[in-house]
């Protein structure tokens, strides 16, 4: 389980928790999936592992502007 400095160290880096929660639930599975860690550690947590890729600046992202304009929005299906 990562401390909690190093969360606040990701969270200073990325700003913003909605995206830090996704960065690292997709570096978490790429690193299950067998991908190789970006820095060089023992540590065997998944979770530690990729909060140091953040923290260490390993790791790119890209934020883009998904809100979809109003006529692409669909209604939620009305149940019968």
């Amino acid at each position: 389980m990562a401390d909690q400095s190093l969360l606040t160290q990701a969270m200073d880096r990325v700003q913003n928790r909605f995206l830090l929660t996704n960065l690292l639930a997709k570096r978490i599975m790429q690193l299950r999936k067998g991908s190789e860690p970006l820095i060089e550690t023992n540590e065997k947590d998944f979770e530690v592992i990729a909060l140091k890729e953040i923290v260490e600046g390993k790791l790119e992202w890209d934020v883009t502007d998904g809100a979809l304009p109003v006529d692409e929005v669909q209604a939620p299906l009305e149940e019968s």
